[in-house]
C-alpha cells in the first residue's frame, strides 16, 4: 500500500489550491515536509504559509473554519474505502496513509449498527473498490495505558510521514513553516473512543494527548473533574509551541474523544447541569471565564467513534432536512426553518424542508417511512439535519398530536450521513442511551450533534437561520452552534469540532499492493455460487448495492424461502427499506429468530414502515393481521405504552377486548406515573 501510495507523489505533505471560496484552475503546488523548494513558494493565490497569514486577518469566530478547511481542500483522496475488525490492522491502515493522500477506514464490529455505518458512508463517498483487511501486518495494540498510547504514537507519526515513528517532529517541522493546525485531540487509549480520536488528530494533522477518562460513561462529572480535563488540554496547548489562549489565534478548536460524562452537576438542584463541551476551552477553570476554544466531544466504540471521524473528515455537506415544528409567532419565530432553508439553498444545497402547514404529526408519520437524505448526489455528499421541536430526552411533541406520542423511535432512518442541530430542551441528555433523541439519531448515522444536555431555555439556542449561515460562510459546527460570549451553558456538542461546509479535497488514483486485502465486488460473486446467501446479501450492502440485495433478498423469499436464513434477514432489512420494498419486510421480519425480532433496530424498521404497509392492507385482511400480529410482539421498551396503543388503535376496529387486553398486558410491570400514562391510553382507545 504504501508503494503504491508513493507511485501516486512521494512525501506529500501540502496541496495550496487557494482559499476555502477561491477558484483557482492554475496547477497547485505540493510542499513536502522537508521544505518548499524556492521555485514553488508561489502561485497565483500565494503560498500555502500566506494563505495562513491571511486567514489570521479574519473574523476570530471564522478563522479555525478556514483553516480546517483549507487543509481539508488539500487533502487528496483514494477512490477505495478499507473495512477492518481489530485494533491492529487499524493501526497498520492508519500508518499507510501518506501525509495528505489518504483513504477512509471503517471498522466493523460485526453488529447491524456497524455494517449500516459503514454502508452509509460508501452510499455517501460511492468509492470504486470497497476492500477487507485482513492481516495486522504487525501491528497490536497492547493492554497497558502507556504501550498503547505509544503504539497510537507510532501509527501518527507514520500517517503524517513514513519514516516518522514519532509525530511531533513532523509537526513541529510544519509548524516553522507557518502552517498549524487549529485543533488539539485528548483521549484515553484505554477506552473505545481511542481510534476515531486518532484519525482526527492524523486526518487534521492535529497533535495528541492522553489521559485516563474522569467518570464513566453514563455518570455526571463534578466540576473538579472536568477542570482535570480542561487542564490536560491547556497543557498540551502549551506543549504545541503555538499560541492557543484566545480565540483568533493558532489553536481554537479541541476534541475530547472520550466516553466520559456529557454533562457536569454543579449542584444539589435538577437544573444544575452544565455541557462538558461548553465548559471546556475556557481560560476561568469556574467555566465562566472567556472562551479560548470550541470542543467537541467524540464518543462511541471503536467502530462508532472511527465512523464520525472518517465522516468528518471525507464527506461534503451539501444536502439538507429541515423540520420546523414551531409556530410562526415569535419567539419561535426567530428560529424560522424556511429562512434557515433560503441561507442553504443560495449556497447549492439540496434542502428538503418541512414548515407550516407541512409540520404536523400526520405529515410526520408519512415522511418517517422513507429515509432521509438521498444518495443520488456527487460523490462525498452528506447533510446537515436542522430541527425545532419541543419535548423531552425521549419524545418530541408535534402539532396536532399529543404528548406522549412521538418518540425516539418514531425518527426516519438516514439515507447518508448527516450533522444535527437540534432545538429542544433536554435531547442530549443521556446521549449514549438510545432511547433518546441523541442516541437514536447517532444510531441512524449522525456524525455531529449538537443539543442541550438539560433545559437551556429557548434563547440558549442560536437561531436556526443563524446557525445555517455561519455554517455556509466557513465557520466550524462547534462554533456555528454556541453564543460566544456567553458564560458556560447546556448546549453540547457531540463530534469533531472542525467540521465545515467546505469541500474535501479531489480524488487521485492508485493501486493498492497488498495480499491480504479482499475486495468485496470478487467476494459477493463467491458468495453466491457457494449459496451463502445471508453473506452475499452483507456484501451487497456494504457495497452500497441496495437494489441489488433487495433484488436478492426478495427472490429468495419468493422461490427459496428455506434458504432465506435469520441472518440474511437481519441484513435485508434495512436494505428493503432503502429500495421501497416495504411490504416485502413484513415477509423479512418474520424469518427473524428471537434475538432478531428483539433487536432494536430491526424493531424500529418495521414501526416505521407500519403505516404505508397497514394502509396497502386496507383490502388484505391477511396481510393486516400479521403487520398487527408482528407490532403486538414488538412494543419497544423505551415506548411501550404508545406502541402499545397504536397498536390497540389498529385492533379495535375489531375487536375492542382484544385491544383493549394489548394495554391492560403492561400494566404489571409499569411504574405509578407509567400507569397513569395507560389509564389514559385506554380511555382514548375506548372513545
Amino acid at each position: 500500500m504504501r508503494r503504491a501510495i508513493q507511485s501516486v507523489c512521494m512525501s506529500v505533505l501540502f496541496l495550496c489550491g487557494g482559499l476555502c471560496a477561491a477558484q483557482d484552475d492554475r496547477p497547485p503546488i505540493i510542499p513536502t515536509p522537508q521544505g518548499v523548494p524556492d521555485d514553488q513558494k508561489k502561485t497565483h493565490s500565494g503560498s500555502l504559509a500566506e494563505l495562513f497569514e491571511k486567514i489570521n486577518e479574519a473574523d476570530p469566530i471564522l478563522q479555525a473554519g478556514l483553516k480546517a478547511g483549507l487543509l481539508r481542500q488539500a487533502q487528496q483522496s483514494l477512490p477505495f474505502v478499507v473495512i477492518v475488525d481489530n485494533p491492529g490492522s487499524y493501526l497498520y491502515a492508519i500508518s499507510q496513509w501518506e501525509s495528505m493522500i489518504r483513504f477512509p477506514i471503517l471498522w466493523d464490529d460485526g453488529s447491524v449498527e456497524s455494517r449500516e455505518h459503514i454502508a452509509r458512508f460508501v452510499r455517501a463517498y460511492k468509492p470504486d473498490r470497497v476492500l477487507k483487511l485482513d492481516e495486522r501486518n504487525g501491528w497490536v495494540l497492547p493492554r497497558e495505558f502507556e504501550e498503547r498510547s505509544s503504539q497510537i504514537d507510532r501509527a501518527l507519526g507514520m500517517a503524517l510521514s513514513e519514516q516518522a515513528s514519532d509525530w511531533r517532529p513532523v509537526l513541529e517541522s510544519i509548524r516553522e513553516q507557518g502552517i498549524v493546525s487549529p485543533g488539539i485531540v485528548l483521549t484515553d487509549p484505554s477506552e473505545q473512543a481511542w481510534a476515531g480520536g486518532l484519525a482526527l488528530a492524523a486526518g487534521r494533522f492535529q497533535p495528541i494527548a492522553y489521559m485516563e477518562r474522569p467518570a464513566r460513561i453514563h455518570a455526571q462529572l463534578d466540576p473538579e473533574q472536568a477542570t482535570q480535563i480542561e487542564v490536560q488540554f491547556e497543557l498540551l496547548a502549551r506543549s504545541t509551541g503555538s499560541t492557543w489562549n484566545t480565540l483568533g489565534d493558532e489553536i481554537d478548536a479541541i476534541t475530547l474523544a472520550m466516553n466520559t460524562g456529557t454533562q457536569i452537576k454543579t449542584g444539589a438542584g435538577p437544573r444544575d447541569r452544565l455541557a462538558l463541551t461548553d465548559r471546556l476551552g475556557r481560560r476561568d477553570h469556574s467555566g465562566n471565564g472567556q472562551r479560548w476554544a470550541y470542543c467537541g466531544q467524540l464518543i462511541g466504540n471503536e467502530s462508532q467513534s472511527v465512523y464520525r471521524a472518517m465522516c468528518a473528515l471525507f464527506l461534503e455537506i451539501d444536502q439538507s432536512f429541515i423540520w420546523d415544528g414551531y409556530p410562526a409567532e415569535q419567539p419561535w419565530g426567530m428560529y424560522d426553518g424556511t429562512e434557515a432553508g433560503k441561507s442553504l439553498e443560495e449556497m447549492g444545497f439540496e434542502v428538503e424542508l418541512h414548515d407550516l402547514p407541512r409540520n404536523g404529526i400526520d405529515h410526520w408519520y408519512l415522511r418517517q417511512v422513507r429515509p432521509i437524505g438521498t444518495a443520488d448526489m456527487s460523490p462525498g455528499s452528506s447533510m446537515l439535519i436542522l430541527m425545532n421541536t419541543k419535548g423531552t430526552a425521549h419524545r418530541f411533541d408535534l402539532e396536532g398530536g399529543r404528548q406522549e406520542e412521538t418518540y425516539a423511535g418514531d425518527l426516519p432512518m438516514m439515507q447518508v450521513p448527516g450533522v444535527m442541530h437540534i432545538v429542544h430542551s433536554f435531547s442530549a441528555q443521556r446521549p449514549f442511551a438510545r432511547g433518546t433523541i441523541a442516541g437514536r439519531m447517532l444510531e441512524r448515522g449522525v456524525y455531529a450533534y449538537a443539543g442541550s444536555v438539560d433545559e437551556p431555555y429557548l434563547n440558549g439556542f442560536v437561531p436556526t437561520p443563524e446557525v445555517a449561515r455561519r455554517f455556509v460562510a466557513g465557520v466550524p459546527f462547534a462554533a456555528s452552534v454556541r453564543f460566544t460570549e456567553r458564560d458556560s451553558w447546556k448546549i453540547t456538542v457531540l463530534g469533531d469540532p472542525l467540521i465545515t461546509a467546505g469541500g474535501a479535497g479531489r480524488r487521485i488514483e492508485a493501486s493498492l499492493d497488498i495480499d491480504s486485502l479482499i475486495d468485496l465486488n470478487d467476494r459477493v460473486k463467491d458468495r453466491i455460487k457457494e449459496n451463502d446467501f445471508a453473506g452475499a446479501i452483507g456484501d451487497l450492502v456494504l457495497l452500497g448495492r441496495d437494489e441489488d440485495a433487495a433484488r436478492l433478498a426478495t427472490a429468495l423469499l419468493k422461490e427459496r424461502p428455506e434458504d432465506f436464513s435469520p441472518d440474511a434477514a437481519m441484513i435485508a432489512m434495512p436494505a428493503l427499506q432503502r429500495a421501497g420494498e416495504f411490504t416485502a419486510m413484513v415477509d423479512c421480519f418474520e424469518h427473524l429468530d428471537t434475538s432478531g425480532r428483539k433487536n432494536g433496530i430491526m424493531q424500529d424498521l418495521l414501526w416505521l414502515v407500519s403505516p404505508y404497509v397497514l394502509a396497502r392492507a386496507e383490502n388484505d385482511p391477511s396481510l393486516r393481521a400479521r403487520v398487527e400480529a408482528l407490532l403486538r410482539s414488538s412494543l419497544r421498551s423505551s415506548q411501550k405504552i404508545n406502541d402499545a396503543e397504536r397498536v390497540a388503535m389498529q385492533l379495535r376496529r375489531t375487536s375492542l377486548s382484544s385491544a383493549l387486553s394489548v394495554l391492560e398486558s403492561l400494566r404489571a410491570d409499569l411504574t405509578e406515573n407509567q400507569r397513569r400514562e395507560l389509564d389514559n391510553a385506554i380511555a382514548r382507545v375506548k372513545r
